[in-house]
């Protein structure tokens, strides 16, 4: 099973979307696909104690709102499209 995965978010090297993401099997859920992504980028919180984490703003599955779908519980298929917006809060210096 194939998810296309698409983000504002670019680390050059470790993530750069849009990312193909292949799974076994017919379904995952959204959770699964943010711990994969939590992986990859260790230091964003993307996932907090099994929920969505700080550093999420928005997740959209084929186009809509993952809250109309079932949070994160929401099931993936094949060909599905994730949109994973992600802020970060902007860095101080001097």
């Amino acid at each position: 099973m194939k998810i296309l995965l698409d983000s504002n978010l670019m680390i050059k090297n470790v993530f750069e979307p849009p990312l193909e993401w292949h799974f076994e099997g017919d379904s995952i859920s959204l959770r699964t696909l943010l711990q994969k992504v939590k992986e990859r980028c260790a230091s964003l919180k993307i996932l907090q104690d099994g929920e969505e984490g700080d550093d999420v703003r928005n997740i959209l599955i084929n186009g809509k709102d993952y809250f109309l779908i079932g949070r994160l519980d929401a099931i993936l298929n094949d060909r599905d499209r994730v949109a994973l917006e992600i802020y970060l809060d902007p860095l101080g210096g001097g």
